[in-house]
């Protein structure tokens, strides 16, 4: 089951990639640009993978799987989190 959230994200886009491929490291893999991209990664209690296109201001995040006791609503959070500090 896939889930989708749209972030605002007014930055510079080329800082925002480095600083995701920083965040994510050697925990899991990134492959993309200021247009869009694909992630995965691992957790302690499971992997997640997803991809984002961005569109102007817009980050459109798509989560094609997660670890099953992790809702939607925390990862988005974790996403908003990331993004407030780069």
């Amino acid at each position: 089951m896939s889930n989708q959230f749209t972030l605002k994200y007014p930055g510079d886009k080329s800082g925002l990639i480095s600083k995701i491929k920083s965040t994510i490291g050697d925990k899991g893999t990134f492959a993309g640009d200021e247009q869009k991209g694909q992630f995965e990664g691992s957790t302690p209690i499971g992997n997640f993978e997803g991809s984002y296109t961005i569109d102007g201001d817009d980050i459109n995040i798509s989560i094609d799987k997660k670890p099953f006791l992790v809702s939607h609503d925390r990862i988005k959070d974790e996403f908003e989190k990331a993004l407030k500090k780069v």
